[in-house]
């Protein structure tokens, strides 16, 4: 990390504790689409009224906004991001107004079936599982599609595979990090647990703790998740509508909606939280040095 980006960094935070709580990290929900139809996403099966994408000149603009504000970690989603146009522009048209604008940080996340955009400083790419399980989570063939894809991918960022673990893949956890630790391709694996609806293939707190106490043990034998240590520990705690510090994040969705922290926010999914991320967070908002230390070297400086 630059001295520039270090001092940035330890500015916002300074600044938070004093009260001025401006969100370090820029969610996009960037369109609706996607090629795939993954039996834990709700996206594909809603009929979803009005825009199902932003437009780029609304994107470059709400990027800005928020640089102005404070942020500099810019992440794309979907749907499927990378099938994200406007006319001629595509995702990789962003990602490089964001760095245009001074983003330390710029990532999305992908199914990785269709196209790598190289610009960015980090690819978040979803697996499920080794083969078996991650076609039958999300497609027959999906599996191979994305193992050659990362194979022929020439990038000099970091790749992380991103497991939403639910009651179809939880018996494949250490098989996945096998699977991850053993790919010159992907340099590690952050686990999150699935963030219901739907309902019917999430976990119980009790497997959740059991689950929890296999990738702690995973990541003291050396296995490359990039789950903080504390962070772990903090995952099988479902409620989080009260301790997540939603002023650090900003999300925004097609239509142009925005939401100071997660779209969940007052839900009954807020209670039954499984993003990796929000116990991350927390642990950044209370100032916990090493998890600064171990995620920061990944998603919050420049590649």
């Amino acid at each position: 990390m630059s001295v520039r980006q270090f001092a940035g960094y330890a500015k916002w935070w300074l600044l938070a504790k004093a009260g001025k709580k401006n969100p370090l990290v820029n969610t996009m929900i960037i369109n609706f689409a996607c090629n795939l139809r993954c039996k834990h996403c709700t996206i594909h099966s809603q009929d979803i009224p009005g825009e199902t994408r932003l437009s780029y000149d609304f994107i470059v603009k709400e990027m800005q906004d928020r640089f102005d504000s404070g942020s500099r970690i810019m992440y794309f989603e979907g749907g499927e991001p990378t099938m994200w146009k406007d006319g001629d522009k595509d995702l990789g048209d962003l990602i490089r107004a964001g760095r245009e604008i001074g983003y330390n940080n710029i990532g999305y996340t992908t199914n990785g079936t269709n196209v790598f955009f190289t610009d960015s400083d980090v690819i978040s790419i979803s697996l499920d599982g080794p083969k078996e399980i991650h076609d039958a989570i999300r497609g027959e063939g999906v599996y191979d599609k994305l193992m050659k894809n990362l194979d022929e991918l020439r990038f000099d960022g970091a790749v992380f595979a991103n497991m939403v673990i639910q009651r179809d893949n939880i018996d494949a956890i250490e098989e996945t990090a096998k699977v991850v630790r053993d790919s010159e391709s992907i340099d590690g694996i952050m686990f999150n647990f699935l963030t219901p609806p739907p309902y019917e293939i999430a976990l119980k707190e009790e497997e959740k703790k059991k689950a929890v106490e296999l990738m702690s043990r995973l990541k003291a034998e050396g296995y490359p998740i990039m789950n903080s240590k504390k962070g772990l520990k903090l995952l099988a705690d479902e409620d989080w509508s009260e301790k997540c510090p939603r002023y650090l994040t900003v999300f925004t969705v097609p239509g142009g909606h925005r939401f100071e922290g997660c779209p969940m926010t007052g839900t009954d999914s807020c209670k039954h939280c499984g993003f990796a991320a929000a116990r991350e967070y927390y642990l950044v908002d209370k100032g916990d040095p090493k998890t600064i230390i171990e995620m920061s070297s990944i998603f919050a400086m420049s590649k």
